[in-house]
């Protein structure tokens, strides 16, 4: 399956599991991650599976536009890029226009190339340090 087809289904698992949220509590935090899934298909999809996993009661969309109705748009910024490293930053804007950054996180590998289940846990500690407002 494609990053892309993966992409398409984790977001579409988040929004189920949102709704079902939804349903009990009335309104839930839309949340959008900003994301080119043509450039960062890798990285795109480890960010969907943390904000999911640290916004459980949230509903999360992953979109490379970003358009209005959001609670809180979400955007990763690289740093730099190598076959075995990576750094880069959350930065985000809430809809009552508080925007933040979050800090540069670095993740490597010492004895291989960096590969997409390697951007889990990357993902994950940028997306706990940013302090996200939600």
């Amino acid at each position: 399956m494609s990053i892309i087809k993966k992409l398409a289904k984790l977001s579409g698992v988040a929004m189920l599991l949102s709704s079902g949220a939804a349903a009990m509590s009335g309104s839930v935090p839309h949340v959008l991650l900003h994301c080119d899934a043509k450039q960062q298909a890798p990285l795109c999809a480890a960010l969907a599976q943390a904000l999911t996993a640290e916004l459980p009661q949230h509903r999360l969309t992953v979109s490379a536009d970003v358009g209005g109705g959001a609670d809180l748009i979400v955007r990763y910024v690289e740093k730099h890029r190598e076959a075995d490293w990576q750094s880069g930053y959350l930065t985000w804007h809430s809809d009552d226009g508080r925007d933040g950054v979050g800090p540069v996180i670095e993740y490597s590998v010492m004895d291989r190339l960096l590969e997409p289940k390697d951007l889990v846990p990357f993902a994950l500690q940028l997306v706990r340090s940013s302090e996200l407002p939600l």
